[in-house]
């Protein structure tokens, strides 16, 4: 049985097993050029320039002779030579190869296309040199334009395919143009308006250009919509929710303000470890996500709409369902689904305009925000560097002045000294946001975390309340107000709402840890308190609270340890000054935690 080649997606060979054949990339890229072009050999000289440097042949030529080198050595150990090289050029070895890019050029069906283009040419080759780049993004185009062809021609002439084929084709042409309103007509069943086609050139022509100038460039906001995660839940409830977010999917390419991403890229990227930069590489603006619960007598679908600018919840609604009424409830609840979307984002698109106006300066604020996820002083201040970046580019940039704001404040919080000037800083930029943008929840979450510290406990659940307004599901904000209800003497009330909070954001900063065990605490629930802390990945900040915890359970041991961590990780710690700073509205709580941290030996 042949190797198989693969092209698309991840660059591969395999063996008769699905196994991976270890073998050189640039062989790897010259076997799918030869397939693709239908071609048993190309010289030395045409493989130089295109895989390698074609402004400096000698380099090129350099580079062409030690991938030969290590290509023989490569066959000889596999026993097999896929290809084989003469002074001149380079041609298809003995032994056979399949590809799935002749499937393409002999003209498959639809839903073996539909299936095989759901990923790109060489996705995840990353092509050096500009002939290369143009060939790749050619042969992409190319594909668009065959996978768009075969479907209009197999709707016109009421084909039979899966309508499973026909939707994911549909819904990876809209992905490439969301204008096509063609194909958008034989996803929805709608008529179609005149739609903005890009002219595809043919396989054989070289343009030399980027995908980017090729097909047409992406103006509305996109939408992602991740595979639906299913908690305890059974078989038939996991069918049910893929099924819902396939409906909600198609519902959205209705319409004509938002682009959707196709179901296999949103497949692909929810396996990505670092999913924040996958957002931003693929240009998302917004994404839902859906959790299917099993509790055991029902069902509840929690779902969840972020803008990923804002790194905020805009929506939100949990769905209660029956697990005889999944199959009935689909369609009512991919209408509400869907429903919200449209309206939510185009609600959002406002503050949205306000963070892309500048590519630089949203560039900066993103970095620095994922420099705030940490509660170490060092990331903090790395955090601020990135949010003045971001203003000197865009000086009435709003969201960077609230990422300032809360850089000072978690500084005083980290370093307890009771910096005023820390905590002046954090109003004056809080403030400013707000001036900035008055409709930016941040701004006031900034400005009432920032008046809480300074014991003014009304005005800070004034503006808390009110960043809450502006963003009901905005988790950070619940996390902040749920902190200010805990220092404001209202414990129980707050442990709710860090837990809502927590419920919205699943993978919180430790900031939400650290609210709900001091939460826990101030109720005497000093296990409960100690389990939130063992969920915070860094654990340095909360070392007085475990010795406190601790030592209320009578464990003056571990008490002692917590307690000689604090001060190593901060020496000039001064218990009696800390009871001053930490804004307690009622005296009990201040005593409550000042025994706990007394019976610790601070």
């Amino acid at each position: 049985m042949p190797a198989r080649l693969q092209s698309f997606g991840h660059l591969r060979l395999l063996d008769e097993g699905g196994g991976d054949i270890a073998f050189p990339e640039k062989a790897l890229l010259i076997l799918c050029y030869l397939h693709a072009r239908g071609l048993p050999d190309m010289s030395r000289a045409d493989a130089a320039g295109l895989f390698w440097d074609d402004a400096n042949t000698a380099a090129a030529y350099a580079s062409l002779r030690q991938t030969v080198s290590r290509v023989q050595k490569r066959q000889r150990d596999l026993g097999r030579t896929y290809l084989t090289f003469t002074e001149t050029g380079i041609v298809l070895g003995p032994d056979p190869i399949e590809s799935d890019i002749d499937l393409v050029r002999e003209g498959a069906g639809l839903e073996v296309l539909a299936d095989l283009l759901g990923d790109e040419f060489l996705k995840h080759v990353k092509p050096g040199q500009p002939a290369l780049a143009g060939w790749v993004a050619l042969q992409r185009t190319a594909h668009v334009a065959l996978l768009r062809r075969i479907l209009l021609q197999e709707t016109a002439q009421g084909g039979n395919s899966a309508r499973q084929a026909r939707s994911a084709a549909a819904l990876r042409l809209l992905e490439a143009n969301p204008e096509d309103e063609e194909v958008r007509a034989v996803l929805t069943g709608q008529p179609a308006a005149p739609t903005a086609l890009v002219s595809f050139p043919q396989a054989e022509a070289d343009t030399g250009l980027p995908m980017e100038a090729i097909l047409p460039r992406q103006s509305l906001p996109r939408l992602l919509l991740l595979p639906p995660a299913a908690i305890n839940a059974s078989r038939i409830a996991a069918r049910f929710s893929e099924a819902l977010i396939e409906d909600v999917t198609i519902g959205l390419c209705a319409l004509r303000s938002i682009s959707i991403i196709a179901p296999h890229t949103a497949a692909q990227i929810s396996l990505q470890a670092d999913r924040a930069a996958t957002y931003a590489r693929h240009r998302i603006s917004y994404i839902l996500e859906t959790r299917l619960r099993d509790d055991g007598d029902r069902h509840s679908l929690f779902a969840q709409l972020l803008f990923f600018g804002g790194d905020e919840v805009i929506w939100a609604e949990r769905f209660p369902l029956s697990a005889e009424g999944l199959a009935r409830s689909r369609q009512v609840i991919a209408r509400q689904i869907a429903g919200a979307i449209a309206t939510e984002i185009e609600r959002n698109e406002l503050v949205r305009r306000d963070y892309e106006r500048d590519a630089d300066a949203y560039r900066s604020f993103l970095i620095g925000q994922g420099h705030l996820k940490n509660l170490d002083l060092r990331d903090i201040r790395r955090a601020r560097k990135s949010f003045r970046d971001a203003l000197q580019v865009s000086a009435g940039f709003a969201p960077a002045m609230s990422g300032l704001a809360r850089s000072f404040f978690l500084e005083w919080l980290v370093t307890a000294r009771g910096d005023g000037d820390l905590l002046s800083q954090a109003q004056h930029h809080a403030e400013t946001a707000i001036r900035a943008d008055e409709h930016l929840p941040t701004g006031y979450r900034e400005l009432g975390v920032v008046k809480l510290y300074a014991r003014q406990f009304d005005e800070s659940l004034a503006y808390l309340d009110r960043a809450e307004a502006l963003s009901p599901h905005y988790a950070n904000v619940i996390a902040s107000h749920a902190d200010t209800l805990v220092q404001a003497s209202r414990p129980d009330i707050g442990l709710e709402k860090i837990k809502h909070a927590i419920d919205l954001n699943p993978l919180p900063p430790d900031e939400y840890f650290w609210t709900a065990a001091g939460a826990a605490y101030a109720i005497g629930r000093y296990e409960e308190a100690l389990a939130y802390i063992a969920r915070m990945k860094d654990k340095e900040p909360v070392h007085r609270l475990s010795a406190a915890c601790w030592a209320m359970l009578g464990d003056i041991r571990k008490a002692r340890l917590f307690m000689r961590r604090t001060y190593e990780s901060n020496p000039n710690f001064d218990l009696e000054a800390w009871m001053k700073i930490i804004p307690f509205r009622e005296e009990w709580q201040r005593q409550h935690y000042y025994e706990g941290l007394k019976r610790a030996g601070f």
